[in-house]
């Protein structure tokens, strides 16, 4: 495998112009005709009159057009939003690209199916083309910076809250191809399952594309299909979310081709979900927990027989703190997640430790382990119960709901009558705790309420917390 340099879409344009990079059902581009086209949206975008360093949303679905503009925004220096409204309301819609200072939204749709209401001017992917495509690519375009993603938050207990994150401080010039990511112009496609407005899933996704790897787009979810689109590209890396995993791991569907490296993330993945996915799909998972601003930690397969439950440890540059209130707390002791970003990630106004919002503890080898929310709703010892309930052998998922009397939400395989003594085991582990007995509901996989990425819904759109309950 390659060691580690920088690489760029262009650069593997200019040597493998043939080469696919972007598949999604009967759509493909080359890395040629995919650089191609993000040359004409970025000087079109440039040509537009946009500042640089303006943030340009999108709800333009993965794919080719997808991510000519994601590579247009990187190299011509603006800020991409990718974002999804269809769950909230035209005035959470457009707060959300009020709060994230979007200069102009490219959508999906045609003109006749713009929405008025947007705060900001709203284009077509198709307009910016034809307007770069007006002038060759040697005339002068206005300057540019650096280019950068930004996201939102999961929206699990509410409206997703749109997070700022720093501009980097140099022009684009493409990733550090890293060989444990198994990406680069010798590695097989990564195969995309979730939604590109998470950093989880497009940071994965958008590095292979980087580094020389194809892309390929599941545009429909399902496990054999999954299982298909790895055999027929021969791919080497994938993506999913817990729920998605598990949906293989139920599924029992193996691809005849192995993946060298299975990336999960967004949410808890319970140990006996992920003992079954490694004895599945081979020792080759790759499992990481961050923010919207940053990864903060990554752990191998080997890592994770060694620690179960763990999300790794921090990565170089980034520091983590278990505190409560100002007090720093010891290994094996739970408290907010509180961390220092990189340089690189870091804000002129962050303070010297980030709050993540998120409850968890450090073992004494310095590996995170993520109990669950911080909330005045769902406090650390219910918080704690979530986690020692994930830890159950029959359990695929499970949510805590705090705010009056406990109430402990149970996904099994096959629900209660294949989970029998369940009930028992929760209220010993809430005895354990301090905890009063909570109300137990056993209930087959699949049947708590989740965002599109995979994560619990804990609240309604409308921040509702009793109507996340089935």
């Amino acid at each position: 495998m390659q060691q580690q340099y920088m690489w760029n879409p262009w650069r593997t344009a200019e040597r493998y112009p043939d080469r696919t990079a972007v598949v999604a059902d009967e759509e493909a581009l080359t890395f040629s005709e995919l650089t191609g086209a993000a040359d004409r949206l970025g000087r079109g975008l440039a040509l537009s009159g946009l500042h640089s360093g303006a943030v340009v949303s999108t709800d333009i679905p993965p794919g080719p057009r997808f991510f000519a503009l994601a590579l247009a925004a990187l190299k011509y220096g603006y800020g991409l939003f990718p974002c999804d409204t269809v769950d909230l309301t035209p005035d959470q819609a457009d707060q959300l690209l009020t709060d994230m200072e979007v200069a102009v939204h490219v959508s999906a749709a045609g003109a006749e199916h713009r929405d008025p209401a947007l705060c900001c001017p709203v284009t077509t992917d198709g307009e910016l083309s034809e307007l770069g495509a007006r002038v060759p690519l040697t005339a002068p375009v206005p300057a540019v910076g650096a280019g950068y993603l930004a996201f939102s938050t999961s929206g699990t207990t509410g409206v997703p809250q749109g997070v700022p994150r720093a501009r980097p401080r140099r022009p684009y010039r493409g990733v550090a191809v890293a060989p444990r990511y198994e990406a680069g112009t010798d590695r097989g496609p990564h195969l995309m399952a979730s939604p590109t407005y998470h950093l989880g899933t497009l940071g994965p996704a958008l590095y292979a594309l980087q580094a020389g790897s194809a892309v390929v787009v599941q545009c429909a979810w399902s496990p054999a299909g999954f299982a298909g689109l790895i055999d027929r590209h021969a791919a080497d890396s994938a993506m999913l979310s817990p729920d998605l995993l598990l949906a293989v791991v139920e599924a029992g569907h193996a691809p005849a081709h192995r993946l060298r490296a299975l990336f999960h993330g967004g949410s808890a993945c319970p140990p006996a979900v992920k003992r079954a996915a490694i004895a599945l799909l081979g020792p080759v998972l790759h499992e990481y927990y961050g923010t919207s601003r940053s990864t903060l930690t990554e752990i191998t397969t080997p890592e994770w027989l060694a620690h179960p439950g763990s999300v790794g440890r921090p990565l170089a540059g980034i520091r983590v703190e278990i505190r409560q209130g100002e007090r720093a707390l010891p290994p094996g002791e739970t408290g907010e997640i509180c961390v220092r970003l990189r340089e690189i990630d870091r804000r002129a106004d962050d303070p010297p430790l980030l709050r993540t919002g998120d409850l968890g503890f450090m073992d004494r080898d310095g590996y995170l382990f993520v109990v669950g929310r911080d909330s005045a709703e769902h406090p650390v010892v219910a918080a704690r119960l979530e986690y020692e309930v994930r830890l159950l052998p029959a359990v695929t998922d499970v949510a805590v709901l705090g705010g009056g009397p406990l109430v402990c939400l149970v996904e099994t395989r096959g629900g209660r009558p294949a989970a029998p003594g369940l009930e028992a085991e929760v209220r010993r582990a809430a005895e354990a705790l301090g905890l009063p007995a909570p109300r137990v509901e056993v209930a087959a996989t699949g049947t708590l309420p989740r965002t599109p990425s995979g994560k619990l819904r804990r609240a309604s759109p409308t921040g509702d917390a009793a109507a996340a309950r089935p």
